[in-house]
């Protein structure tokens, strides 16, 4: 009854947080009380590399290397450790595993000795020693007695060690994340805040403390982004959302961030959380409005030389109206291209800015789309004709009044015409369609060029992409960047379809205020 009331208080003790140090000292007390052994010690294994030694009767040893040098490698703990095999020596001074160590007291010349392996998960993790001076004293009841509490020593032993890893993995990683040089915050999966680490505090001006009273949303501008008014549900789902967004200070200041954020799964039981990664865009925010206003300081800057150039050469096309030599009246039809492909393309530069920046279309008036494409075609038509280019109309009657800025909608024809009247070879056809249906008016242009690589289609309206083709026109790629932009800005969308070596057609669809009633007609189909 003496060795049962033993054995549970062992395991009593064994399912109380211990130091490693701490199991094998209530293992090898516990095992020598009930045996009756005077002589004792427990050495601690992790992949056969000593981890602990404790002796019956001292602490720990603090220098053991000379004697478990010895042991280990010609004695009795050695082929334990090694044979997986419980040993039972009935006389020491006969079994030569039993080694003379005359210095060491705790090692008895005479008697007999028990060794059992600890063994957990397939491994040794450990050997116990039990020595006693009177000869054959460990019964085969004292070998199972000894036995089973060694199984219970392993396993507390190899988990008391994975919980000091687990500790010492978690104190690093508290380490890592209050150290970490962006802001982190980490909130329940209803955004109120459970914990930050010391740059999300002096990134908000907030005491660590008092972030931890708030919701994300009262520092988070919450209304942007993909997560929108639902703005945990992809995170519930185990979605990671990226999207850039404002966060309050303390002090009443915002900052825009880049935000990551995803679910962080709990474990043991622990609920799941969403961890919100902010990186302060403050800095690249301030250069990119440099260089935006940089940028129109110097397209405004050119404006003025430009406009000088433009009326120069009109004034000299009017003193040499009557001028016979033809080279110089082809020099200046020269110039006058060139200068008004210049200014295009600053005018192309401004508006791209002014529409990136998301300003509102401010001169928006009712425009006939006819007039809009006159205009455009009667600007392209001296391109068309050095090319031989035949240009081709299937106009829609009727088309409803469009509430539009109507200057840029006809640079946005002109872009699409002149691209494809350049991409199109000598001799060559573009076609121009327009047609109504549902609540949108769709323009069609169509050329007999080259085509659009399935692998630039999804590009080319970026700005400054160009199609990289050989003996194809050069140009900075800004042209249809304007275009999309232009044409999103009045609520509306633009793409292109092409198949190779069978030219390429590019539509844009502009919403319009009234439900049109035509038929969406077979657009190219008819010449005027």
């Amino acid at each position: 009854m003496l060795r049962l009331a033993l054995v549970y208080r062992l395991v009593r003790e064994l399912n109380a947080e211990l130091r490693p140090i701490d199991v094998l000292q209530r293992v090898l007390n516990a095992t020598a009380e009930a045996l009756g052994t005077p002589h004792a010690s427990i050495i601690a294994f992790k992949q056969n590399e000593i981890q602990a030694v404790y002796a019956l009767g001292s602490g720990p040893v603090v220098n053991p290397r000379p004697v478990l040098d010895r042991v280990l490698a010609d004695g009795l703990v050695g082929f334990v450790l090694h044979n997986y095999r419980t040993i039972i020596i009935n006389d020491v001074t006969s079994n030569s595993l039993w080694l003379p160590l005359p210095d060491e007291p705790l090692s008895p010349q005479e008697g007999s000795a028990l060794c059992v392996p600890l063994i957990h998960s397939g491994d040794v993790v450990g050997v116990m020693t039990l020595a006693h001076p009177a000869r054959s004293y460990f019964t085969a009841d004292a070998v199972h007695l000894a036995s089973a509490i060694s199984e219970l020593g392993a396993a507390a032993q190899t988990n008391t060690l994975l919980l000091d890893a687990a500790r010492q993995a978690e104190r690093r990683f508290a380490t890592l994340f209050d150290d970490a040089i962006v802001p982190i915050i980490i909130t329940d999966l209803q955004g109120d805040i459970q914990t930050v680490n010391r740059r999300a505090c002096e990134f908000l001006g907030y005491e660590r403390e008092e972030l931890l009273l708030h919701n994300i949303s009262t520092v988070h501008r919450m209304g942007t982004g993909p997560i929108s008014t639902d703005r945990f549900e992809h995170l519930k789902r185990g979605l990671e959302v990226r999207f850039r967004s404002v966060v309050w200070t303390k002090d009443g200041e915002s900052k825009a961030v880049q935000v990551y954020a995803k679910r962080i799964d709990g474990t043991d039981g622990e609920v799941d959380h969403i961890q919100w990664i902010e990186h302060d865009l403050s800095s690249q925010t301030q250069l990119e409005q440099l260089r935006r206003d940089l940028s129109a300081m110097v397209y405004h800057d050119m404006r003025g030389p430009l406009g000088n150039i433009h009326t120069s050469l009109e004034a000299l096309n009017r003193l040499l109206a009557d001028y016979q030599d033809d080279v110089v009246q082809n020099l200046l039809e020269v110039a006058s291209r060139a200068e008004s492909q210049a200014r295009r393309m600053v005018d192309a530069l401004l508006d791209v800015q002014y529409l990136e920046e998301g300003r509102k279309l401010l001169t928006r008036t009712n425009t006939e789309l006819s007039s809009l494409i006159s205009g455009a075609v009667e600007q392209v038509q001296p391109l068309a004709e050095d090319k031989s280019i035949r240009l081709r109309f299937a106009l829609a009657d009727d088309l409803p009044l469009l509430y539009i800025d109507a200057e840029m909608v006809q640079r946005v024809l002109t872009n699409l015409l002149d691209n494809a009247i350049k991409y199109s070879p000598e001799g060559g056809t573009v076609t121009v369609s327009t047609a109504a249906s549902g609540n949108e008016v769709f323009v069609r242009i169509k050329d007999t060029g080259p085509g659009v690589p399935p692998e630039a289609q999804a590009t080319i309206f970026d700005k400054f992409s160009r199609l990289k083709q050989r003996n194809m026109p050069h140009g900075v790629g800004l042209g249809l960047a304007f275009c999309k932009l232009a044409v999103e800005a009045h609520g509306g969308r633009i793409w292109v379809r092409s198949a190779e070596n069978n030219g390429a057609t590019f539509t844009f669809a502009v919403p319009i205020e009234a439900p049109a009633t035509q038929e969406l007609p077979l657009l190219g189909a008819t010449t005027s």
